[in-house]
């Protein structure tokens, strides 16, 4: 039996320690993903997060249930006012560092679905394209 192992990038070497898998799931990853032809922008993918946790919480949107959003944010927001920390508040500066960090990968994680929101919209299967499908649909 043979062993997978881990494509490694062409030059034999990981970055910095990370691997493709960290670096596509990082921030760097996400600004990546916006600046593919085609994928929606950064500004696009910000005006859509209201619009995406409203049709998650109506059960209208299929790319992430309704229970997962809401565990998600209460697990977010209760590390965030608990006590109880990797690095204690008290400590100036660095006390806040991993309650930032788990908000940005909250907020990070939210963005790139809005990406893939705004194409499901794009692509005529939300409320609004089903709504502009119906208005073309010529009356029999």
């Amino acid at each position: 039996m043979s062993k997978s192992v881990p494509s490694r990038p062409a030059s034999g070497r990981r970055a910095r320690g990370l691997d493709g898998d960290a670096v596509s799931r990082s921030a760097w990853g996400l600004y990546m993903e916006t600046k593919r032809p085609g994928a929606p922008g950064m500004g696009s993918r910000l005006a859509a997060l209201p619009r995406l946790v409203r049709d998650v919480l109506r059960g209208s949107y299929p790319g992430v249930g309704r229970g997962k959003l809401l565990v998600l944010a209460l697990l977010v927001g209760v590390y965030l006012v608990s006590p109880l920390d990797a690095v204690p508040d008290v400590i100036p500066v660095l006390g806040w560092t991993d309650d930032t960090a788990v908000l940005l990968w909250f907020l990070s994680g939210l963005t790139r679905e809005s990406g893939r929101y705004v194409e499901w919209l794009a692509g005529g299967a939300g409320p609004e394209g089903q709504a502009a499908q119906a208005a073309q649909k010529p009356l029999s």
